[in-house]
């Protein structure tokens, strides 16, 4: 029973607070505004970025075929 007891409190102490926070972003008047960066070549950063993700992936799954073939002979 004191079991039950303890959880019940655990439970209710944690949405108490869950109260408090969603309280005290409500009372935030000013927040800070967020800062975004605007490049102007965006779409350019992008798919250059993209060409290398997809290269390093290309040379990770390259590299770990032929890692797989050669313990494959080996058997």
């Amino acid at each position: 029973m004191p079991k039950i007891f303890i959880n019940g409190r655990i439970r209710g102490m944690k949405h108490l607070m869950n109260l408090l926070y969603g309280v005290g972003s409500l009372l935030e008047l000013f927040p800070e505004p967020r800062r975004y960066h605007v490049d102007r070549n965006g779409f350019s950063t992008d798919a250059r970025r993209l060409r290398g993700d997809f290269e390093t992936v290309a040379r990770g799954l390259r590299n770990q075929l032929k890692h797989e073939s050669a313990n494959h002979r080996s058997r």
